[in-house]
């Protein structure tokens, strides 16, 4: 069964809560969203704001990845410059953002295990 099917906006809102329990730091927004699908209405899509880059990325499961989840970035009409601090910070964002999609993997995995 795609982990997708399992998943819903209250489960992923309990997962992100989790998640910042474990104390990352990132100026990044993230939150749920429902996503409009009629086959799976209930199913949620995790969208982080990167403060830095000012674009949004998409988490969501790869269909057939087994509870794996992919990172999906929007595409910029501008280009941005970024000093040394600003950088760093950036690179912070998408380290928290590469630990909270190994996080979901983590979850999705044990879901599809128990499920």
């Amino acid at each position: 069964m795609p982990v997708r099917r399992l998943l819903d906006k209250t489960l992923l809102e309990r997962w992100l809560a989790e998640f910042r329990a474990l104390g990352y730091l990132t100026g990044s927004e993230i939150r749920v969203l429902e996503q409009q699908d009629d086959t799976d209405p209930d199913t949620g899509l995790i969208v982080v704001d990167l403060s830095e880059a000012q674009t949004i990325t998409y988490l969501q499961p790869i269909a057939g990845g087994h509870g794996s989840w992919k990172a999906t970035m929007e595409a910029r009409d501008a280009t941005i410059e970024l000093g040394a601090v600003q950088l760093v910070n950036l690179g912070n964002e998408v380290n928290v953002l590469g630990a909270l999609v190994g996080f979901l993997e983590t979850k999705s995995k044990a879901l599809l295990a128990t499920g």
